[in-house]
This record gives C-alpha cells, structure tokens and sequence, in this order.
C-alpha cells in the first residue's frame, strides 16, 4: 500500500470519530418540538372476591398450616384509563396486573407528546368490574357467633388473617382516580403525572427537560 491510501484512510478514520463524538453530544428528542405527558405509576389491583365462613368441620379437613376462618374466591380488578387534553380524549387503555393471572401490581409507563401550550389535562382512572360484581355477604349473627367458639382456627391466627385482609384493601389502588389541572406545556420539558400510594391519589410533578 502506497503513502496516499494510507493518509486517506487515517483522515476518514479521524472524521468518523469526530462525527461520531459530537453526534453523542447533540440533543435527541423523539418528539421533536413537543412537549410530554408521561404517566408512570405501579400499584397494587384490588381484589375482586366472593367470601364466606368456614365451618369448623370444613377446617378439620384442611391441614393446620392452610386453614382461614374465610373462604375466598375471584380475581384482580381490571382498570380504565382515560386521558383528556382540554377536554379531547387523547388516550383510552385497559390496564390490567402483572402476571399471568394478573395478581402482580400493575404497572404504567406512557409518553403523550403535546404541542406546547396552556391547556386543561384530565386523568381518570376506573375500576371495570362494578360493586355488584364482587359481593362480600356480611356474616350472620350466628355465624359470628360460631366463629368465635371454633377450635378449628386459634385467635392469634384468626387475628391475623382478618389484619392480612384489611391491610390488602388499604394498599390497593382505589377503585376510581381522577386529577384535573391546568397546565402549560413547554417544548422540551415533561409534565408528569403519577400516583402517590401514601396519600391514595394523583398528583402531577413538572419534570426538567428531556
């Protein structure tokens, strides 16, 4: 090989790093001028259940580690997502929980771009299956009564079981969220809008650029 290929070749190489160094330096944004709505939220489904008590002849058959005083049976709750931007439905979407029984938290992660601008967004969030798809018969006197006499079932078990119960209510999403607010959207910056699980509602956080 000759001087002359050689020094074209090391000035292409030279140009090729030099290209590629200050295109890693240049912003990139996938919506161009537009500014974003993202959603991002994880949260626990409720829990959508038929329940009754369990007689102690029931509980004698089952071993001592697998007895509940309730029987429960269902499913996860299945949710509907709306998205308004001054009252023009931009997103609809079923958002079911992870796995393939949908048992796990749910998660959501969605970008909207939007032009830049002031503007009214509205977030609603739903539960599909309705109160009377989920009944939970109160127990009657006498089998409150009866429940109290087992023997199948210790209170501190019982106890238990009843805090379990309560406590996976409380950390479900609620069964209906809604947040509206006025905005203005600036080109290159991130409006966010996600859930607070500690206060059991929306809220919206203005991001930085992207």
């Amino acid at each position: 090989m000759t001087i002359a290929p050689r020094i074209v070749g090391i000035l292409l190489a030279i140009a090729t790093a030099v290209g590629l160094a200050r295109a890693s330096i240049v912003p990139f944004s996938p919506h161009g001028e537009q500014a974003v709505l993202r959603l991002a939220w994880t949260a626990r489904p409720e829990r959508i259940e038929d329940c009754r008590q369990q007689s102690d002849e029931e509980l004698q058959k089952l071993p001592a580690h697998m007895r509940q005083s309730v029987a429960c049976v269902g499913t996860t709750a299945t949710y509907r997502l709306e998205v308004r931007w001054n009252d023009e439905v931009i997103l609809q979407q079923t958002v079911r929980g992870g796995g393939l029984r949908h048992d796990r938290p749910l998660y959501l992660f969605r970008d909207i771009p939007l032009s830049p601008g002031e503007g009214t967004v509205g977030v609603q969030f739903d539960r599909v299956e309705s109160v009377s798809a989920s009944p939970h018969r109160e127990r009657s006197s006498d089998e409150r009564e009866e429940a109290r006499h087992s023997t199948a079932i210790d209170d501190v078990r019982r106890r238990r079981e009843l805090e379990e119960r309560t406590r996976g209510r409380e950390e479900a999403i609620p069964s209906s969220l809604s947040l509206e607010r006025r905005v203005r959207m600036i080109s290159h910056r991130v409006v966010l809008v996600t859930y607070d699980a500690d206060l059991r509602t929306f809220r919206m956080v203005e991001d930085g650029p992207r």
